[in-house]
């Protein structure tokens, strides 16, 4: 009788150890998806101070020059980035993107039809690459993913 009523108690305890388990897992998600990182400032220099502390390599391992590059403009000018894919243009975002995929995410609008791409440098796009694969939200992976289409549809069309 007594290893039965013990065997309750072990039973009780794990139960609500699974419960505390499956409670701190989903505060940690929630957690996560709203410690969405962004500078506290988008002022230059300190935008680019504060992603250096973040990630001042890019995903090859190319340290950002002072200006948060790791290519130079005339290695970017060099690049046909209509027919380049997200994971091979990627490395080529700034550094602030590295840092902040998701904030910088946020900056853009809600329908990427009137993005002005004859207007966009090549680590705007780069960083839409980046983000579209990088970013911590899903949806914001799929949202960007959408508008990096949308912006290599009109690079095609002016071809850069």
């Amino acid at each position: 009788m007594i290893l039965f009523i013990n065997w309750i108690f072990l039973m009780k305890m794990n139960l609500l150890v699974i419960i505390s388990c499956i409670f701190l897992f989903s505060s940690a998600l929630v957690t996560a998806e709203e410690n969405i990182a962004s500078p506290a400032s988008w002022s230059y220099p300190e935008v680019i101070d504060s992603a250096r502390a973040i990630n001042p390599k890019n995903i090859e391992g190319l340290p950002f020059d002072q200006f948060g590059l790791a290519y130079t403009f005339s290695d970017l000018a060099k690049l046909k980035f209509s027919s380049m894919s997200a994971d091979q243009l990627q490395k080529y975002a700034d550094i602030v993107t590295h840092a902040y995929p998701d904030a910088i995410a946020m900056q853009l609008p809600d329908a990427c039809d009137e993005l002005p791409v004859e207007q966009m440098n090549e680590t705007a796009i780069a960083g839409l690459a980046y983000v579209s694969i990088n970013a911590v939200k899903k949806e914001t992976r799929t949202k960007v993913k959408k508008c990096f289409e949308i912006v290599q549809k009109k690079l095609t069309l002016i071809g850069k």
